[in-house]
């Protein structure tokens, strides 16, 4: 999914990790400096000109250093 702000972007996030789908699944909120958009994924892989934001678990925020 792809949202244009990081607070959408978070509230996707937080909506994802709510879902049984996605139990003790961790979703990434990931910022592309190319398309200055914000990805949200369950892949935490992420390439060089892309940046963690931060990450939901069952509704719980962690935010990367």
């Amino acid at each position: 999914m792809t949202a244009k702000s990081k607070s959408e972007a978070k509230k996707l996030a937080k909506a994802y990790s709510y879902n049984k789908e996605y139990a003790d699944v961790p979703v990434y909120v990931i910022y592309c400096s190319w398309t200055e958009k914000y990805y949200v994924d369950t892949n935490g892989l992420i390439r060089l000109w892309e940046k963690l934001i931060c990450y939901y678990v069952n509704g719980v925020y962690t935010s990367e250093k």
